[in-house]
């Protein structure tokens, strides 16, 4: 088969966010699908299909046509799933990457009651009460899961771990006190930051955000730890070179622009523009990393 790129012109391209409406996955997503219309003069939709940690979306695009239309979003729990359940496609030959986005660090906060004030302090008070020093995540496997176990590795510290289904209710729970920590985006952090509910003790990046700049990073308070959340976009293996190149283009051009830049800063996040090697060896490198937390951790999904 012959396959020409101007073919596919007339139709609406795909993107399959892996998870529900309203989180950080879904907010990127159609901030960029909004823009890749414009850019492409093509009808770009955001399709969710959550499930089992993004793999059920996954799956979905890996097994769609090679056209260019279906594409997945992607972020850091793509990198997790393959060290925690068996897959139904191989996300090393099943995807071909299209263009890295923006990274953004976590932020890892306490409930106001806790009498802590910095990470050494939490560190101690744990092993003091383990009993009593509970986090939140958004589930067996969810990044907050692998981002509290990377952290209890760096530390020692004694924290017990409470799942819920999905961050929203793991925060809200924060801010009630009916568990003592939580970890996550500055997408779900920042309002209730703002308002005084939530005490934030350390950025998990490699820098500070403008957002928070009073608080420190992880490094900054000895710890040598990183949960970035990040966000990029891939197609199902076999699309031709000459599509993913014009996408990548496309994707980044929407990157440079001042109005996205801003909606990345506005999330506690930054644009990324990369080239398609590098944001394939990025995603590698973070296998490999999660996979080793898994391993140490004894992380299997339910």
């Amino acid at each position: 088969m012959i396959f020409r790129v101007d073919a596919q012109e007339s139709k609406t391209i795909k993107l399959v966010v892996p998870f529900a409406p309203g989180g950080s996955n879904d907010i990127v997503g159609r901030a960029i699908a909004q823009q890749l219309s414009l850019k492409l003069k093509r009808s770009v939709i955001v399709e969710n299909k959550p499930g089992a940690g993004g793999s059920v979306g996954a799956e979905f695009v890996a097994r769609s046509e090679p056209d260019g239309n279906t594409l997945l979003l992607i972020s850091s729990s793509f990198a997790m799933n393959s060290s925690i359940m068996k897959l139904a496609y191989d996300p090393d030959k099943a995807f071909a990457p299209v263009a890295m986005l923006g990274i953004g660090p976590s932020v890892l906060v306490v409930n106001n009651q806790l009498s802590v004030n910095n990470i050494k302090e939490l560190i101690e008070y744990s092993k003091k009460n383990p009993n009593k020093t509970n986090f939140g995540t958004a589930g067996v496997g969810s990044f907050q899961h692998f981002a509290i176990e990377l952290f209890m590795m760096k530390t020692n510290a004694d924290i017990s771990l409470v799942h819920y289904k999905g961050g929203g209710p793991a925060v809200v729970d924060t801010v009630a006190g009916h568990v003592q920590i939580s970890l996550g985006s500055l997408i779900q952090m920042q309002n209730f930051i703002k308002s005084g509910q939530i005490r934030p003790l350390a950025i998990a990046g490699r820098q500070r955000v403008a957002l928070l700049p009073n608080v420190p990073t992880l490094k900054e308070q000895g710890i040598d730890a990183e949960a970035m959340n990040w966000w990029g976009i891939s197609a199902p293996a076999g699309v031709p070179i000459e599509l993913l190149d014009k996408l990548h283009v496309e994707c980044n051009q929407i990157l440079a622009e001042t109005e996205i830049k801003n909606r990345f800063i506005a999330e506690g996040a930054e644009v990324m523009p990369i080239s398609r090697k590098e944001f394939e060896r990025f995603v590698s490198e973070e296998t490999l990393k999660w996979a080793k937390v898994a391993k140490s951790a004894k992380i299997k999904a339910e």
